[in-house]
């Protein structure tokens, strides 16, 4: 047990090395691709295309480095919430508006639902779910906002064929993707995995089913107010590092916690 514990802890190390690597060489290409693509129309129709393959491969590298990031960010247990008031209605809308997405999703939720949550990483769930059901699920996308108690649900399901039952207990795995004959298929197989633990560090949950009525169901589970949790893991990751601890702040005035870095 111990030694495959040091085995996990030596991966995740080399992941974390891997993405920091890999961070400078990718700004540098990431400039030069944006240069070439500035100039895509003036360039020979016989290099255009191998162009822009560059380029949509560089996004798709940056893309999996930073998911790796965070991934690692969630290992070594240093992720934080920031946290704000947020209308659901207004973020869902910006979500998608974002993403040019607002032909092809329904949104169901009145106006005025308030949850204390951190908007990016509510941002970061809301786009891999509905980017999931966009990619693999059938048009249109509803989602649907509603308080349920002292929690929030968003349910975000779409018209495809639905997910088949031996996949349904894997979806939220990292790198797993439904067909092993795809292993170049656009994603990183990280997308619902990091939802999944944006959705655990606000202190909810993340559900995959299939409707009787045909296609698939993620129903998204969050406390309308993170602010108890959050105060939790801010004083866990300042012990981890050394940082004071709320009686420490004490003499400084008790400042009320609003997050940390992220």
């Amino acid at each position: 047990m111990a030694e495959l514990s040091a085995r996990e802890a030596s991966s995740r190390r080399f992941v974390a090395d891997m993405s920091h690597e890999l961070r400078t060489p990718l700004t540098a290409i990431t400039a030069v691709t944006e240069v070439l693509e500035e100039e895509a129309d003036a360039l020979d129709p016989m290099i255009a295309p191998a162009v822009q393959l560059v380029v949509s491969e560089t996004r798709r590298l940056n893309d999996l480095v930073e998911n790796l990031m965070e991934v690692t960010r969630f290992d070594a247990g240093t992720a934080r919430l920031v946290l704000d008031d947020v209308d659901v209605a207004d973020q869902v809308t910006a979500c998608i508006d974002a993403r040019a997405w607002l032909d092809a999703v329904e949104l169901d939720a009145a106006r005025g639902i308030v949850a204390r949550l951190d908007p990016r990483r509510l941002d970061v769930i809301l786009a891999n779910l509905i980017g999931n059901a966009l990619k693999h699920g059938g048009s249109p996308v509803r989602v649907s906002v509603l308080p349920e108690g002292e929690d929030l649900l968003i349910k975000v399901r779409d018209h495809g064929p639905g997910i088949p039952e031996d996949v349904l207990p894997h979806v939220f795995d990292r790198f797993y993707k439904a067909s092993a004959s795809r292993p170049r298929s656009e994603g990183s197989g990280l997308g619902l995995s990091i939802a999944m633990e944006n959705a655990h560090i606000h202190g909810g949950d993340i559900s995959a089913a299939n409707s009787p009525e045909g296609g698939a169901v993620f129903t998204l589970r969050l406390p309308m107010d993170a602010s108890r949790l959050a105060s939790i893991e801010d004083r866990k990751v300042k012990e981890r590092n050394g940082e004071p601890g709320k009686d420490d702040e004490g003499a400084e005035g008790g400042r009320r916690y609003e997050g940390g870095a992220p």
